[in-house]
């Protein structure tokens, strides 16, 4: 991945629109990633992430 798309920041609709996130990682940054911001991949991937190892209660 270059340097340039590390630092890039996408809109929720755009990461929900990409094909490099399957289904359960596209549903995850569905309902965590805010409408009006900005996020870089690693961002992204770090909420993923984070999501995936909550506790469930």
């Amino acid at each position: 991945m270059s340097e340039k798309l590390k630092k890039a920041a996408f809109t929720k609709q755009q990461f929900l629109a990409s094909r490099q996130r399957p289904g359960v990682e596209r549903d995850i940054l569905a309902a965590v990633l805010e409408d009006d911001k900005s996020y870089t991949i690693a961002e992204a991937d770090k909420l993923i992430e984070d999501f995936l190892n909550k506790e469930a209660r």
